[in-house]
């Protein structure tokens, strides 16, 4: 069962804090630097200070936190060195310790409730089904159909009140969920965007994420795998085989297009994420860094050639 809930995906900040000498004294880039470093730390809730970071590269720093070493460098009131631990300013410590707290108390809380809920179960089994506390006399089976009926009542019923102690889960971290995604082979991207799509229509009152239709998803990387799929399908389709000669069948314009339209949106989505872009060096300005400028590209580079293929459709047309 996973650890940990009611998870620190929002940024407290106080607006002191955005009037403070601190704050109002830096340039807009080291605010800027500042609010991703914070937004990370809440994220692994590690009040504040990210240990052991002094030797990271400066790619690590643009995957991991969308800042660039030479930005992190730079003395700034906003954060300070501590040998190889970088510590931010104004870290909501109030939050995490009130995230933390009501985390250990619902672990606390739903492990007595589903232990009372099992042992009432229990109880209630034993009260309506005497053959489990004292010895009778067998009997054939087939000699008294009412006392068969009524055992399996009682077993029903047993059943039923074990349904209503359900355990109450917790919904992964963010870096949690990758790394459950990872083991299943799903890439960190689309993991990513599962997660965020997830946490933003709300939690079961069993603690369950819930789906499209309010229903709780009891199997989440079950649910993952095949939503990954179904991404990479849209992403990446594939053009139908002709299953009497096994030549590739000439797509319809109306296909095309269809896929067209996906892979502009990919594209759109790409650049709309702010996770993918980084500060350009002396400008206030932000671009695409490599890995998504290079998807983008292939993908400007499909929709140029699908656009030629619609044109041949519609010429043999």
């Amino acid at each position: 069962m996973w650890k940990g809930n009611n998870f620190m995906i929002w940024l407290n900040l106080k607006t002191t804090t955005l009037r403070s000498p601190e704050y109002a004294g830096s340039e807009p880039i080291q605010r800027a630097t500042w609010l991703n470093l914070l937004a990370y730390c809440c994220e692994q809730e590690n009040g504040g200070k990210i240990e052991g970071c002094g030797e990271w590269k400066d790619r690590q720093w643009q995957q991991t936190l969308g800042v660039t070493l030479a930005e992190v460098r730079e003395d700034c009131a906003l954060w300070h060195w501590e040998g190889d631990t970088l510590c931010v300013a104004f870290y909501p410590t109030f939050k995490e310790d009130e995230v933390q707290a009501r985390r250990e108390a619902g672990k606390r809380g739903g492990s007595a409730r589903t232990q009372a809920k099992t042992q009432a179960a229990r109880d209630n089994g034993a009260k309506h089904n005497p053959s489990k506390t004292q010895a009778k006399p067998k009997q054939n089976p087939s000699s008294n159909p009412t006392e068969r009926e009524g055992k399996g009542n009682d077993k029903g019923k047993i059943k039923e009140d074990t349904a209503r102690s359900e355990e109450v889960v917790s919904t992964p971290t963010l870096p949690e969920w990758v790394e459950m995604c990872h083991r299943a082979q799903i890439g960190k991207d689309i993991a990513e965007e599962i997660w965020h799509d997830n946490e933003g229509r709300g939690i079961s009152p069993h603690g369950y994420w819930l789906d499209y239709q309010g229903n709780p998803i009891r199997n989440p990387i079950a649910n993952a795998t095949s939503r990954a799929a179904a991404i990479a399908r849209r992403r990446s389709p594939v053009v139908p085989i002709n299953g009497h000669n096994g030549h590739a069948k000439p797509e319809s314009v109306w296909s095309l297009q269809q896929r067209i339209e996906a892979a502009q949106k990919e594209v759109d989505r790409i650049c709309a994420n702010p996770a993918n872009k980084e500060a350009v060096p002396d400008s206030f300005d932000r671009r695409l860094r490599a890995e998504p400028m290079a998807k983008v590209k292939a993908l400007k580079a499909s929709i140029s050639e699908m656009r030629q293929q619609m044109v041949g459709v519609e010429v043999v047309a």
